[in-house]
């Protein structure tokens, strides 16, 4: 059934027809119907505007489209790219909602037994970078029709990146996968721009000069030119000199800025990559828009098992998009944007109204934030400093002083919807910057009576300070005071609720000194956490540039970098020092390191005596298998299964939206 028009938003060619659920077979088409866009992903198709696939599709819907989706086909069939027949405009593909090879392996490069974006968690029903096959397949499934990439993996290896896995800098995925286009970013603007431009008769080329798409050159045909045009080093150079990997990390960065980014191209061979400015963020009203267009929240009816993702924010409502805190490992800035976007309280409030009005629903707000909570409607408060802004992060090294910090908006909204009648209550679950929470002499106290469940994550990340600096994270003594002050509003409220934290290990600018600081730090203060996560050098981070230079990209100062599965894991198995079973690797830990002085007993101690043993090279019996999955250079590969133990301690890393506070 196809529901009745809804007004089109501005700029719209046609009333948009919103179908119950974006087809995924021709039973679910009219007779004889020729859909205009069909979008190929890697994740199984939920209908709710946390996963790209859909907000891409309904965004399009809602301009007038008709769209179909083909979900997870076999990536070794042409066949399987049939299904919904011949678009009238163009292939959309994407990887799905995380990077495929993060979403396969841990960061110590074993293979995960599940996938949470996949019907009952089953993994293997993605390739390894499902974007070059999935093109790939369409291109000899349909000769002649335009093939749009985007999502995380593409947006991320636009241009020559770090692949961990193969350990090698790789071309950019448009030229490895063939596609006609890249999408970088958030891609609302720039799919309409692409959709509107084919459906008036233009062409491929025609599209060229959309703001937030990556084209290549035809062999030997010169690149853009002029002032606002800049040169990054060749694919080339990149893998021939570290220096010149970093200085195309930096570019990237810089020229971030939607307001005064310019036109980057980078040599490979006789063709040229061309990144267009970026596109400009959705403004307020366009963002709640499109989170009340008509998502189902639910899995599509094809499906007989649920999908662990969706259980995992059932009942969460997310308020704001980017995040301007520019972590050095986080790739939120390069593909969200520094700026945040946050939705209206309004809007906000319609769509909890909605949820009090579904059946069943229990009354339980899970999760009220975004990638930062509590960066809800705080942005740079001066037109012309934006305007020209080339920083990579509006809180590190100092906060600047255009950039807005208030929590009111963000407070009010949490006491207007705990005050709604069928609301029983509203948790915050998407992290928190606590360097910010500090700047507020209420919103600390406000969280730990009404809106913590019983723990809130935090992500301090280290307690050293040159680690934290290489991170671009705030000093300790903000995350200290933070606790301290959590504790105590708990305390006078009467109740026990904890914090979570989240540390992280092999980070570059961490070596054996740092690990210990950290490890101490942690003693000191009591803490035990249960998750750590191993430094994993994912395309287009700052920090990746680190770990294959071995330099800060911005200050040219050497660092050391942990690289290889002992040096990596034995910084782990430091921060989980009070474990038993750990205890043998951070004894071998400590000897490698030269600091024994730190084995016994006493508080000064991490570990008592005993024996010292590290397992760092040796795959465990019974965890190797041949990968037999159609990957790329994988076939016939022995590659070791993670265990349970590595795969709960990292889950978090297989969740797209982790807490970034």
């Amino acid at each position: 059934m196809v529901a009745p028009p809804l007004p089109p938003p501005n700029g719209a060619r046609r009333p948009a027809r919103h179908r119950p659920f974006l087809p995924m077979s021709v039973d679910e088409l009219a007779p004889g119907e020729q859909l205009d866009i069909i979008l190929v992903t890697g994740d199984a198709y939920v209908d709710h505007p946390s996963w790209g696939v859909a907000a891409v599709g309904r965004w399009l819907e809602a301009h007038g489209y008709s769209v179909g989706i083909i979900a997870q086909p076999d990536w070794t069939d042409p066949a399987a790219f049939t299904t919904l027949g011949r678009p009238r405009l163009f292939f959309g593909v994407t990887a799905g909602n995380m990077d495929t090879m993060v979403n396969k392996f841990t960061a110590a490069r074993r293979l995960r037994s599940s996938d949470a974006y996949t019907p009952d968690g089953v993994a293997g029903h993605r390739p390894d970078r499902a974007t070059i096959p999935y093109t790939g397949r369409i291109k000899q499934a349909y000769k002649g029709v335009p093939v749009i990439a985007g999502g995380v993996e593409a947006s991320l290896r636009r241009l020559a990146h770090y692949d961990f896995w193969q350990e090698k800098i790789r071309g950019s995925i448009l030229l490895e996968a063939k596609a006609d286009l890249v999408v970088y970013g958030m891609g609302e603007r720039q799919v309409i721009a692409i959709a509107d431009a084919l459906d008036a008769g233009g062409t491929i080329a025609d599209c060229r000069g959309i703001p937030g798409v990556a084209w290549a050159t035809g062999g030997g045909a010169p690149p853009p030119a002029g002032p606002e045009v800049i040169t990054l080093p060749s694919l080339d150079a990149c893998r021939a000199d570290p220096a010149a990997f970093n200085q195309l990390t930096v570019l990237m960065y810089r020229e971030s800025n939607p307001s005064c980014g310019r036109t980057l191209i980078q040599q490979h061979g006789d063709r040229w990559v061309v990144q267009n400015p970026p596109a400009a963020a959705l403004t307020t009203e366009e963002l709640d828009r499109l989170h009340e267009l008509p998502f189902a929240n639910q899995a599509h009816p094809c499906y007989r098992a649920p999908i662990p993702a969706l259980q995992s924010i059932q009942g969460s409502v997310m308020v704001n998009r980017g995040c301007s805190g520019g972590c050095s490992f986080c790739a939120l800035t390069i593909h969200q944007g520094k700026d945040v976007v946050s939705r209206s309280a309004e809007s906000v409030k319609r769509e909890v109204a909605r949820m009090v009005e579904a059946p069943g629903w229990n009354g339980i707000i899970t999760d009220l934030g975004g990638p930062t909570a509590n960066m809800f409607h705080m942005r740079c408060t001066s037109d012309e400093a934006n305007a020209v802004c080339r920083r990579v992060s509006c809180l590190h090294p100092v906060r600047c002083k255009h950039y807005g910090t208030d929590h009111k908006p963000y407070i009010q909204l949490l006491r207007d919807l705990r005050a709604t009648p069928g609301v029983r209550k509203v948790f915050v679950n998407s992290g928190i910057r606590y360097d910010l929470a500090s700047l507020d002499d209420e919103f600390v106290e406000e969280l730990a009576l009404h809106h913590t469940q019983g723990q809130l994550s935090v992500a301090p990340e280290h307690a050293s300070e040159r680690a934290l600096h290489q991170m671009r994270k705030p000093g300790s003594g903000y995350f200290t005071a933070f606790m301290q002050r959590f504790m105590k509003a708990n305390e006078e409220a009467g109740k026990k609720q904890f914090l979570v934290p989240y540390f992280q290990c092999a980070h570059p600018g961490t070596g054996p000194t740092e690990c210990i600081e950290l490890a101490l730090y942690m003693k000191a203060q009591g803490l035990r956490p249960r998750q750590v996560q191993m430094f994993m050098p994912t395309p287009a981070t700052l920090a990746t540039a680190m770990y294959v230079s071995g330099v800060d990209p911005h200050t040219k100062e050497p660092l050391p970098v942990a690289r290889g599965l002992k040096e990596r894991s034995r910084q782990r198995a430091l921060l989980f020092y009070w474990k038993k079973e750990e205890a043998p690797h951070v004894r071998e830990a400590l000897q490698a390191w030269g600091r024994t002085d730190l084995i016994g007993h006493g508080h000064d101690k991490l570990v008592p005596p005993g024996p010292a043993w590290g397992s760092w090279t040796k795959p465990t019996a019974g965890r190797l298998r041949y990968d037999t999955h159609a990957a790329e250079g994988a076939m016939g590969a022995q590659i070791e299964r993670a265990s349970p133990e590595e795969e709960a301690e990292q889950a978090w890393e297989a969740v797209a939206a982790s807490p970034c506070g």
